[in-house]
């Protein structure tokens, strides 16, 4: 009972702040924010606008944020996309659907991802193949490919590409 009061006398407390006041509030929570990670200036007006921050503050200290490199869209794509590529394993597709939920706009996004080829993408679904490869060894090969075409779809990639790197891993296997 006492936290949801303290919550709504926050929230009564909130409407009575100064324009000064909401922007000491709302810098504090922009760095405790991008100190925990890298952010797009949409996911950061996102944060400010669910804290009930008035556009008009909001707005201008995003920018100001912007203007001194502390948010950086451009940089926030590549790190983004190197990341989850070699965490997750993502095509160059799902890394694009991705980054556009971000927020990135879309010129940053294709920035970001031009270094990653249809050859890249063919290289990384082999790559994901080649390790369950084994461990999918007991099943069926209809089984076998039907897991992993959802494993690699589920990933971003198209069907062509998983139909060729199965392929590739199957006719390596056959001939080892």
């Amino acid at each position: 009972m006492a936290f949801n009061r303290k919550r709504s006398e926050s929230k009564d407390s909130d409407l009575s702040r100064t324009p000064e006041e909401w922007d000491e509030k709302a810098r504090g929570w922009l760095l405790g924010r991008l100190t925990r990670g890298p952010r797009t200036k949409v996911q950061l007006a996102r944060m400010l606008s669910d804290k009930g921050v008035p556009e008009e503050i909001a707005h201008p200290l995003l920018d100001r944020f912007e203007d001194v490199g502390l948010i950086d869209d451009a940089s926030y794509a590549r790190a983004f996309a190197r990341d989850r590529r070699q965490s997750r394993g993502l095509s160059k597709s799902a890394l694009r659907r991705e980054l556009g939920q971000a927020g990135v706009e879309q010129e940053l996004v294709t920035e970001a991802l031009e270094e990653y080829t249809a050859e890249d993408d063919l290289e990384l679904a082999i790559s994901l193949v080649a390790k369950r490869w084994q461990g999918l060894s007991r099943l069926e090969s209809d089984a076998r490919y039907r897991r992993l075409s959802g494993y690699l779809g589920r990933r971003g990639f198209s069907g062509g590409t998983i139909s060729a790197a199965i392929r590739s891993v199957a006719d390596s296997d056959r001939l080892a």
